[in-house]
């Protein structure tokens, strides 16, 4: 198989990102840059020149509008949205079906394709003990969840005959589909178009990346690789929360000091 550089890599994940622009256009759905490729549209205009990968995320209800638009894609992007047979992940990647991504993480080893990140966004209760109880059970299910997908193996190896029982007995009552179907129904709690603070509850950091919702909209057009694309209106408080109020200074334009990616991956195009 041929491989595929970074520059090229992150063609491919443009590619994918302009054709889901267009269909939200066409549907009208609501979607925002995120994390390190808006942290890269305000510095570089476009990606980070060593950022591998894209965040996008979206309303609840325009999420769940798009992982029904799946055949309005075109052929080679198909969307990979957690299902009981296949749920390692609580996000939906769209993923281009022409490459192979062998992702390695310790031990593991997963085979997908260049892909793009889409995180749905919840809505916050008001009140800070009503918001921090929210938020408690989400990081539990969310900790259940990361544990299943290793099976409670750290369980199993335990020297203690009743550790070990637990993990066995762990692994039947909490599969990762159901902690994920049990994640999104929580989050789904408060409608998100109610609610005055919102932000990514299932997955990510869900103290850091609440806001208020006059953060997000209206939508503003930055630039990125030469398209304009939507930014939350409140981008720049959104990035001195999630990076530091250090992050927005003009000494970071085209000049953020490197830190390179925690991905070790190969990505080769697929044969034939």
């Amino acid at each position: 198989m041929k491989s595929i550089d970074l520059r090229q890599m992150q063609h491919i994940e443009l590619d994918i990102l302009l054709e889901l622009d267009k269909l939200c256009k066409k549907h009208g759905l609501r979607y925002y840059m995120d994390g390190g490729t808006l942290l890269g549209a305000m510095c570089y205009e476009g990606f980070i020149p060593w950022d591998d990968d894209i965040d996008i995320k979206m309303p609840r209800p325009d999420y769940e509008k798009l992982l029904m638009l799946g055949d309005e894609l075109p052929n080679h992007i198909r969307i990979d949205a957690p299902t009981r047979g296949h749920c390692e992940y609580t996000m939906t990647k769209l993923i281009d079906s022409r490459t192979v991504l062998i992702e390695r993480s310790g031990e593991a080893c997963k085979r997908t394709g260049v892909y793009i990140d889409v995180f749905p966004m919840d809505g916050h209760p008001d009140g800070e003990k009503a918001r921090q109880r929210h938020i408690n059970k989400l990081r539990r299910l969310n900790t259940l969840f990361h544990n299943s997908l290793e099976r409670f193996s750290s369980l199993k190896r335990s020297k203690s005959l009743k550790t070990i029982f637990k993990g066995y007995i762990y692994d039947i009552m909490y599969t990762p589909y159901g902690l994920y179907r049990r994640m999104t129904a929580a989050a789904k709690r408060f409608d998100y178009e109610k609610c005055g603070s919102v932000g990514l509850l299932v997955e990510g950091d869900s103290e850091r990346e609440r806001f208020p919702k006059e953060w997000l909209e209206p939508a503003v057009m930055l630039e990125f690789e030469g398209h304009m694309l939507p930014a939350p209106c409140g981008y720049r408080e959104h990035l001195r929360v999630f990076y530091g109020a250090h992050i927005t200074n003009e000494e970071y334009h085209h000049n953020l000091p490197m830190i390179l990616p925690d991905h070790d991956h190969e990505v080769f195009w697929a044969e034939g």
